[in-house]
């Protein structure tokens, strides 16, 4: 690679899964010096085995408590930054990458200098040609924002490369001078979100943003959010209100606050109707935490 690309890996309790994850990346080519794993107080032994696995040469960072995805990811980026990283790459643990990734980024900053900020063709694992994720685009005149060919199939119908507003933390390369510009994630998101508010402070800096669907990755979606789904259902919805309460302007206020209620209440409604009242609680008080609450809370697990 000719650019020096470093990889961080955030883990709380999925082990096996950050294994895979860092096999794959070792296998479309970069190495183990720069693949940085932060573990998040795990308990599942997931720091003894990843010593097993790889030694000393993976840099391991061990958190003294949960800190959360994004104050994890800082320190994984410090680090990178500190190493000499032109390009950072985030990446959720319970991915894989496919041996070429790399490569077609490479491709993609060598052909597109312009953009900053770049993201891969995110596929689910269960189902290998459905596309998860591929960038969001702001629904004009609100803070609203509409998926780019989500659960389509990868038929190679995409262009080689796709601008977008927003990027999802679960895998986006973010070149160094991002970083030395609008700074890092804010802790205050804990999980979710932080990676929107991101590309939001990079987009009003200048730097532009799209998609790279040469370069694939598969997600097994959300494993370790899946253990605690109210608490995730909870922090997903407070999260994405904060974004909205953070930064809507004039008549974009009660436009998001009437939008963000209507939704909420139909997916009360769909979680009464799936039989899982206990999301509708952790829903309801994050609506009104997310609108009313401390604009800049902080937590740890």
């Amino acid at each position: 690679m000719s650019e020096p690309i470093y990889v961080i890996v955030v883990n709380w309790n999925l082990k096996e899964d950050t294994i895979a994850c860092v096999e794959s990346l070792r296998a479309a080519g970069v190495p183990l010096r720069q693949i940085v794993v932060v573990d998040n107080a795990s308990t599942d032994g997931s720091v003894p085995a990843l010593r097993e696995r790889f030694g000393a040469a993976l840099p391991l960072i061990q958190n003294a408590a949960n800190l959360g995805f994004a104050a994890a990811n800082n320190r994984g980026i410090r680090h990178a930054l500190a190493q000499g990283a032109e390009w950072v790459l985030l990446v959720n643990n319970d991915t894989v990458v496919a041996p070429t990734f790399f490569e077609a980024l490479q491709k993609a900053i060598t052909e597109h200098p312009r953009f900053a900020i770049l993201a891969p063709l995110i596929l689910y694992f269960d189902a290998p040609d459905r596309i998860w994720h591929l960038g969001d685009r702001l629904i004009p005149g609100t803070l609203a924002t509409v998926s780019l060919y989500r659960n389509r199939r990868d038929r190679g119908q995409l262009p080689p490369l796709l601008p977008v507003d927003f990027v999802t933390g679960c895998g986006m390369l973010v070149r160094r001078d991002v970083f030395e510009t609008i700074g890092l994630f804010d802790t205050g998101f804990f999980m979710y979100a932080e990676e929107v508010d991101f590309c939001w402070r990079a987009r009003q800096a200048g730097f532009q943003i799209a998609c790279a669907p040469k370069a694939k990755m598969w997600h097994k979606v959300s494993r370790s959010a899946n253990r605690d789904r109210p608490a995730a259902r909870y922090r997903r919805v407070r999260n994405q209100i904060r974004f909205y309460r953070r930064y809507a302007a004039g008549l974009q206020r009660p436009l998001m606050m009437g939008f963000t209620l209507l939704r909420s209440v139909g997916m009360a409604l769909g979680d009464l109707l799936h039989r899982q009242p206990s999301l509708v609680s952790p829903l309801l008080q994050a609506w009104r935490d997310g609108w009313f609450g401390d604009p800049n809370p902080t937590e740890e697990l």
